[in-house]
């Protein structure tokens, strides 16, 4: 059966560690671990959550996160904020800036709606999962967003505030895990970040550019970390900014690399990081990036291809 789920579908049913009633839930550290780790070695089998007058004392602080709301905080995480604006003012009908419990509920579900459509166009056994429906029991994000009763409402700032956070910490997180718990991440870790993402032919070509280009003794900032990863989330926008320099057929120079950055995504990323990247991905060794070379690395491609697969339905 769980070789039918999209990806999205495989991969939080392995991290889950609660059930009810035949829906599976994340706690939040199951969540984190998602993010974080490629695969989940667990001991314990999936508890099952009852509904009694202990529910919620039971799970402590554990929370609650449902598949709906995985696939959202996953958004969260790789997409501009700018979108979420929009949507929210789409469902703000009254231009207050604040939404009901229930017009929330529309975002998150066009989301995993999303997930869902693209699992049947990219699926050859044409298989579809089950719609989702709201769940039946409140999780710790609806909570936290509209309150115990979910009469509440929901203002953008706050929201807005709760995705910052969120992204601060999953970047954070991923910092001290690459950086192996020290304040400063050393230019190797912080190649490994990147290549760990990264499936290509090129990657033996990637470490030798790692081995030979980098001095040891260099290293990246937290503030230089977090610029780069706000920077993968508006990847979309800076392909088009690349695209201008492969249709006058010459590569990319530092410079201008860096221009290009802060005309697609407003915020300049520092020399120090962004001659880290160039010498990773140069493949030919001109000190420069063709199209090709950055955009055709999978850690970038594969964040572009989903937006913009995502855009088609």
């Amino acid at each position: 059966m769980i070789g039918k789920l999209s990806l999205r579908k495989q991969r939080f049913m392995q991290f889950s560690s609660l059930e009810h009633e035949g829906e599976y839930y994340m706690t939040p550290r199951d969540f984190l671990f998602s993010v974080m780790f490629e695969q989940m070695e667990r001991e314990l089998g999936i508890q099952t959550a009852g509904c009694g007058s202990t529910f919620f004392r039971d799970l402590g602080d554990k929370g609650l996160i449902s598949y709906t709301e995985y696939l959202f905080l996953l958004t969260i995480l790789t997409k501009p904020h700018s979108g979420f604006h929009v949507a929210f003012k789409m469902l703000d009908t009254d231009g207050n800036e604040m939404i009901e419990k229930r017009e929330f509920f529309k975002l998150q579900k066009i989301i995993s709606k999303q997930d869902d459509m693209m699992t049947v166009n990219t699926n050859e056994t044409g298989c579809q999962e089950a719609t989702v429906k709201e769940p039946e029991i409140n999780t710790t994000l609806q909570m936290r967003f509209f309150g115990k009763r979910g009469q509440r409402k929901l203002h953008y700032k706050e929201f807005r505030r709760f995705m910052e956070n969120l992204q601060t910490e999953i970047q954070e997180m991923e910092f001290l895990q690459f950086s192996k718990g020290l304040s400063f991440m050393r230019k190797e870790d912080f190649a490994e970040w990147l290549l760990f993402f990264t499936n290509t032919e090129n990657k033996d070509i990637y470490w030798k550019n790692v081995r030979e280009k980098l001095s040891a003794g260099e290293s990246i900032s937290l503030d230089e970390f977090k610029s780069f990863c706000h920077f993968t989330t508006q990847l979309e926008d800076f392909a088009i900014a690349m695209q201008m320099f492969s249709l006058a057929h010459r590569p990319v120079r530092l410079a201008e690399f860096k221009r290009a950055v802060k005309v697609a995504t407003g915020q300049e990323l520092s020399n120090n990081i962004l001659d880290t990247v160039f010498k990773i991905f140069d493949l030919d060794g001109d000190e420069c990036l063709s199209h090709e070379e950055f955009m055709g690395n999978r850690f970038f491609y594969m964040i572009i291809l989903e937006v913009c697969e995502e855009r088609k339905h």
